[in-house]
């Protein structure tokens, strides 16, 4: 049975993969933004249902939960503080679209945009931090989840990528949740929810936020 859609699993669908990274040798888009996009621009360049078929409905968005939450056995996390709920704060570009579609999946879109030095360095140290911990735990005042994180394979998609799979288990139910995340020019794409939908949406996703 899935875990309901609360401030827990939201805190790991915003968080960017946390997966093995490589650069991709000739898969840059041409397009991709080589300089700074506003959040307006980005905002335009999110996946709409249009995009995704018939099934999907948008849901309001939120970057970060109302409701606190810590990482425990895990100390490079527990250093993020309440930044682990949302690590890209520091990037004041950014645009997000959340949908549900068939069967209850849920996919989120989430772009960034900074010089790519940035990006990439910023990427690169939650990713280590992440990384080091394949098991910990999400606590609230009135519940703690337990995260299993196992890198996958990303796409070869954009100059970055990094994908993560990650199970929550909490109160006798779990849910499975994908993070791929791409990096291209000036831009962050982060796409997660139910992995076959992050599968079939990612592409998707990236030829529409470089497209000029």
């Amino acid at each position: 049975m899935r875990i309901r859609a609360t401030a827990l699993t939201a805190v790991l669908m915003l968080w960017p993969s946390t997966g093995c990274s490589a650069p991709s040798a000739n898969s840059t888009t041409p397009s991709a933004p080589s300089v700074v996009l506003s959040s307006d621009q980005l905002a335009n360049r999110l996946l709409t249902t249009a995009d995704l078929g018939s099934g999907y409905t948008a849901r309001p968005t939120t970057f970060r939960s109302s409701t606190p939450a810590s990482v425990l056995d895990c100390e490079p996390l527990e250093q993020m503080g309440q930044a682990v709920a949302d690590p890209y704060a520091v990037f004041p570009s950014r645009a997000k679209a959340v949908f549900t579609g068939p069967g209850g999946a849920r996919v989120a879109e989430e772009l960034y945009s900074a010089p790519p030095k940035e990006l990439s360095a910023t990427a690169e140290r939650i990713m280590d931090a992440m990384t080091t911990c394949p098991v910990y735990q999400i606590a609230t005042a009135t519940t703690v989840t337990r995260v299993y994180a196992r890198t996958v394979p990303a796409p070869p998609l954009g100059e970055e990528q990094w994908s993560q799979v990650n199970t929550v288990s909490a109160g006798g139910q779990s849910s499975t949740v994908q993070q791929t995340v791409v990096r291209d020019g000036a831009l962050l794409l982060v796409v997660s929810g139910t992995p076959d939908h992050v599968a079939l949406h990612v592409r998707t996703a990236l030829a529409k936020a470089t497209a000029s």
